[in-house]
């Protein structure tokens, strides 16, 4: 029953413009350049949403004070979400491994 729930959600989610079921259930993490999509787990993360992220670990990372060691830290790992992504957008490949 599980399964068929589960089923019947995702198609769900892909006749409502989500992504293609088919393609976005069973394959590897991707990222799609031409449409600056980013398949991942399942999931269909589309290009405004990524850079949502951007934008948000970037304000993130404006706020931390660079003299506290700990929010030195914490804008160190906002900084790698925010190269990760770039690297992301920049490299043009199929794969987001």
């Amino acid at each position: 029953m599980a399964d068929s729930r589960s089923d019947l959600i995702n198609q769900l989610a892909a006749s409502m413009g989500a992504g293609d079921y088919a393609k976005t259930r069973f394959e590897e993490s991707r990222y799609d350049p031409e449409t600056g999509t980013l398949y991942c787990d399942g999931y269909v993360i589309s290009k405004s949403v990524i850079e949502e992220a951007t934008q948000h670990f970037k304000m993130m990372q404006n706020k931390c004070d660079m003299s506290d060691p700990a929010s030195r830290h914490m804008a160190m790992i906002y900084k790698t979400a925010i190269e990760g992504i770039k690297k992301l957008q920049e490299s043009g490949q199929g794969d987001a491994k």
